[in-house]
């Protein structure tokens, strides 16, 4: 069994970064990807991380189990961000355990067999359920008891 955790809310703070570069469209709380995609690849890669999301991941996998990585992101340099900061928080995580797939709202199109998703999106975590796999949403009181909970099932 694989436990993969979402990035953007989970292990790294995307809105204090749209905050911190001004990144939402004027009036109304949506990202503004061309603002993005001009600061390139730092926008994601110089995210600060969410330590409760870590310390979570770090624990499932200090218990022998396989953790792995599924985010989303449709521009090119927001893969290779991801992919950088992964690097620099955790680079243990097998390459092979991370899906970064264009739309977030088609991640339960890709749902590893036997597995489990952490996510903010409850969307995202009822759609995962839908086709048969667990998942989670993650709040910030989300405890590793939870997680192995949900593991034991």
């Amino acid at each position: 069994m694989t436990i993969y955790f979402d990035m953007d809310g989970v292990l790294c703070d995307f809105e204090h970064r749209c905050d911190e570069l001004d990144c939402w469209k004027p009036d109304i709380h949506k990202c503004n990807w061309k603002k993005m995609e001009e600061i390139g690849h730092s926008f994601w890669a110089d995210m600060n991380p969410i330590q409760h999301g870590l310390d979570l991941i770090n624990q499932v996998a200090k218990l022998g189990y396989d953790v792995g990585i599924f985010s989303a992101v449709h521009l090119d340099c927001g893969k290779q961000g991801k992919r950088e900061w992964l690097q620099k928080y955790l680079p243990n995580i097998p390459k092979k355990n991370i899906i970064i797939v264009r739309n977030g709202n088609m991640k339960h199109k890709f749902a590893v067999k036997d597995s489990i998703l952490i996510d903010d999106k409850p969307e995202k975590v009822a759609n995962y359920k839908m086709v048969g796999e667990k998942a989670i949403l993650y709040t910030d009181e989300l405890s590793l008891n939870d997680i192995l909970d949900v593991i034991g099932q």
